[in-house]
């Protein structure tokens, strides 16, 4: 059973290889899709925020999508490096579209609050597991910052959730 899924995973490792991509940039592109969607559920909890405290959701969700902006960035760039097109599907673009509660909901601030601790949650666990096995250092490098990023800005929402 040992030889057989070292062969597997050699076979996957040299198919991976040959269509330009590595386990590594395999990580960075779904990384880099994930930011993208998640980039995108922010900007439309920030566009509709609403409730008694929804000035302070504004800015604090307009804060976020500048550090995501810049993740974005960071991970598509060192896909260009490692010689791969940073490229996101259509799919993963609208993913979270629909996702934010109807902004004609009177608590919709609550929920959108909700919503995106949900989706950082996610976010965190899936960065964790994609830091696993991971053999080059500046690549290393950026997941450590991107998680410990996602982290601060799950926590201000928590704390913005108490609010």
């Amino acid at each position: 059973m040992k030889r057989f899924t070292f062969l597997f995973v050699f076979m996957m490792a040299w198919v991976l290889e040959v269509n330009g991509q590595t386990a590594t940039t395999v990580k960075l592109q779904e990384t880099l899709e994930d930011l993208v969607s998640l980039d995108r559920l922010v900007r439309q909890v920030h566009w509709n925020a609403r409730g008694t405290a929804a000035y302070s959701l504004h800015e604090l969700t307009g804060e976020f999508h500048a550090e995501l902006d810049s993740q974005q960035d960071i991970f598509a760039e060192q896909l260009s490096i490692l010689g791969v097109d940073p490229v996101v599907s259509f799919e993963k673009l609208t993913q979270n579209v629909h996702a934010v509660p109807n902004a004609n909901q009177k608590h919709m601030r609550k929920a959108g609050i909700d919503l995106l601790i949900k989706h950082y949650q996610q976010m965190i666990n899936q960065v964790k597991e994609r830091m696993k096995g991971i053999d080059d250092l500046v690549v290393e490098d950026h997941f450590i910052g991107l998680r410990a990023m996602l982290e601060l800005q799950q926590w201000k929402l928590k704390l913005e959730q108490e609010i």
